[in-house]
Parts: C-alpha cells; sequence; structure tokens
C-alpha cells in the first residue's frame, strides 16, 4: 500500500517536516492516524472537524510548536 502524501503548506524547514511527514504519511486510515494521535506524550486530541460538503471533511489536530496537522476524508 502506497504512502499518503504529505504537502508542506507552512513551508517548514526539511528538519521539522521529514520527522513529521515519515510518521503521518503511514496514516492511510483515521483509525491509524487516531491511533497515533492517542498514543502520543501527551496525547493529541482533534480539534474540530470541518464540512467540505456532504461527503468529505477536514480533521484539524494541534501537533507542536503552533502547528497543526490538517486531514481531508471522505
Amino acid at each position: 500500500m502506497e504512502n499518503v502524501p504529505v504537502e508542506n503548506h507552512a513551508d517548514l524547514r526539511a528538519a521539522a517536516f521529514v520527522p513529521m511527514r515519515d510518521v503521518v504519511q503511514a496514516h492511510r486510515t483515521m483509525e491509524r492516524a487516531l491511533a497515533w494521535f492517542f498514543a502520543q506524550m501527551p496525547p493529541l486530541a482533534p480539534e474540530d472537524l470541518i464540512a467540505q460538503d456532504e461527503f468529505s471533511y477536514d480533521l484539524i489536530v494541534p501537533y507542536r510548536d503552533g502547528l497543526y496537522l490538517s486531514y481531508s476524508t471522505s
């Protein structure tokens, strides 16, 4: 199974982006992402779920250092 594409919209330096990308690209399902959120110390908690249309949502998760992860789901 292919990795999920991860985009660097925050224009982070490679030292900050690559470790995060290496973890997040394995989140092929929301189940995997949620398991990873709750395994962090302290656990990460989704902050918002934004409806894009009747089938698509963006899940917003505070990460660290003021950064957020955004997962597009459908």
